[in-house]
């Protein structure tokens, strides 16, 4: 059996695509080892065309495929713009943490304030970082992270924005 495919023609069958035989028999007993045009048509085969839009998608989104538009001739994909998902937290393990602090003069301070910080009941940030195996950004959520970074930068003499620049600095995992 011939299973070659002609990804030209389609048809829409309980709402999926079927694609053409690159070579079929039509209703009248006929083989078709070369079809046309005209025999894809007339076997109810329609042109297909999945042309993604030529517009690049609006900033921090992209085109996917939401189903089909279907004429007498013509089954073409529709297309949509849906926004991009969140990119994943960043991480950075302690020892990048530890030594960009010592490296900038900063790591005694971060202690003391860290040490001041419990992100559980007696459990404090400075013991976190040095427990934990890695950092990532947001946690425990997104209000707290800021909190502990605004903390940060003030204990450091900083703005959020010079610890937002040391923070993208870092290397990440």
């Amino acid at each position: 059996m011939n299973t070659k495919l002609n990804y030209n023609y389609a048809k829409l069958v309980n709402g999926k695509i079927v694609f053409a035989p690159a070579a079929f028999v039509d209703a009248n007993g006929v083989y078709h080892p070369s079809p046309t045009e005209a025999d894809y048509l007339a076997a109810k085969w329609k042109h297909y065309s999945d042309v993604a839009p030529s517009d690049p998608a609006p900033d921090g989104y992209h085109y996917e495929r939401d189903g089909w538009d279907e004429d007498d001739t013509t089954i073409a994909v529709r297309w949509h713009a849906v926004a991009n998902p969140p990119p994943p937290p960043r991480r950075w393990s302690r020892l990048t943490i530890k030594t960009a602090l010592a490296t900038a003069g900063m790591l005694a301070t971060a202690r003391q304030f860290l040490a001041s910080v419990e992100i559980a009941t007696g459990y404090s940030a400075w013991e976190a970082l040095t427990d934990c195996d890695y950092i990532e950004e947001g946690y425990p959520d997104a209000e707290r992270w800021g909190a502990i970074i605004d903390g940060a930068a003030a204990a450091l003499g900083k703005t959020r924005a010079e610890i937002d620049a040391f923070i993208d600095g870092l290397p990440t995992e």
